[in-house]
C-alpha cells in the first residue's frame, strides 16, 4: 500500500455541487463544497480519477479489514496531503523529489515534471505505455532510478547496522560501569573478611600450602579469562556470541541484534579488530 502511494500524484480539494432540493426551497442556487480526492499517475494522461475525499479506498479498505481493521477512506490513506489541503499549505509529494536525483539534468525534471513524474520512485515505476512517453533514453532513466533507490536502500542499511552496534557498545559500557561500581563497593567488605580469616588463621598449619593453591587457582583463572581472537568471535553462532557478552558484561543483550551487531559488540569487549 505504501509503495503505491509513492507512485500516485494525489491531490485534494474542494468540488462545488448544485444542491437541488436546498435550491428549490430557497428559490435560489444553492451549492455545497464537497472535499474531493484528484488521483493521477505519472506519464499517463489517460487514467484519472475523482473520489470523494471520505470514501472507502477499496484496496486499502480491503487489506485493513483482512488484518482485523475498518474502513480507509481517501483522506486517510493520503492522509499528509489531506492535512496539508485542510491547513491550505503545500500539499506534499509522497516520496523523493526529482531535485535529489543527481543523475538528471534541470532540463529533463522539468520535461518529467511535465509528464506528471515528480518523483524518483515514479519514475522507476514507469513501463509500457507510461515509459515510452519519455521517448528516447527513458528506459535508461528508469534504470537510473532504480539503481540510485537501491544504493540508497542499502547506505540505509548501513546506517542502520552501525545505529545498532552503537546502542549495543553503549548498552554493554553502561552494564560494565555498573559492574565494577558494584564490584569497588564490595572491595572493603572482602578485604575486611580477608584480614580477619587471615588473623584467625596464623597459626593453623598449612597455611603456606593453601596460598600456593590459591595463586595456582589464580592463574587457571586468569588463563580462562584470556579473550577470544577475532577470528574466533567471527566463527560463534548468536547463542555463542549471546553468552560470551552476558559473562562480560553480566547480561545478555537486550532486543534481538542480529549476528554482525552481535559480533561487532563482542570484537568491541575482546578489543580486537
Amino acid at each position: 500500500m505504501s509503495a503505491n502511494q509513492n507512485i500516485v500524484n494525489v491531490v485534494f480539494r474542494n468540488h462545488v455541487i448544485p444542491n437541488e432540493q436546498a435550491s428549490r426551497s430557497a428559490g435560489r442556487p444553492i451549492f455545497t463544497d464537497m472535499e474531493v480526492c484528484d488521483l493521477s499517475f505519472p506519464a499517463n494522461r489517460q487514467t484519472k480519477a475523482t473520489y470523494p475525499a471520505h470514501d472507502a479506498e477499496p484496496n486499502a479498505t480491503r487489506e485493513s479489514i483482512a488484518a482485523g481493521g475498518g474502513l480507509i477512506t481517501y483522506a486517510q490513506l493520503y492522509n499528509k496531503q489531506y492535512l496539508a489541503f485542510k491547513d491550505g499549505t503545500s500539499q506534499p509529494l509522497s516520496g523523493t523529489p526529482l531535485s535529489e536525483a543527481p543523475f538528471l539534468k534541470e532540463g529533463k525534471r522539468r520535461e518529467l515534471k511535465a509528464l506528471g513524474v515528480h518523483t524518483v520512485e515514479q519514475l522507476a515505476s514507469l513501463d509500457g505505455t507510461p515509459l515510452k512517453q519519455l521517448g528516447m533514453g527513458g528506459r535508461e532513466l528508469k534504470n537510473q532510478a532504480q539503481a540510485y533507490l537501491d544504493n540508497a536502500a542499502g547506505s540505509a542499511d548501513i546506517v542502520n547496522l552501525a545505529a545498532q552496534v552503537a546502542a549495543l557498545t553503549q548498552q554493554l559500557a553502561d552494564e560494565r560501569r555498573l559492574r565494577e561500581e558494584f564490584m569497588q563497593a564490595g572491595k572493603p567488605l572482602e578485604g575486611a573478611t580477608a584480614t580477619a580469616k587471615d588473623t584467625a588463621a596464623d597459626d593453623e598449619p598449612g597455611d603456606e600450602d593453601e596460598e600456593t593453591s590459591e595463586d595456582e587457582d589464580g592463574d587457571e583463572e586468569t588463563e580462562q579469562t584470556t579473550p577470544p581472537t577475532a577470528a574466533e568471535i567471527e566463527a560463534m553462532d548468536d547463542e555463542a556470541l549471546k553468552v560470551y557478552i552476558a559473562k562480560e558484561t553480566g547480561s545478555r543483550p537486550r532486543g534481538n541484534p542480529n549476528h554482525d551487531t552481535l559480533v561487532a559488540a563482542a570484537k568491541e569487549l575482546a578489543m580486537v579488530d
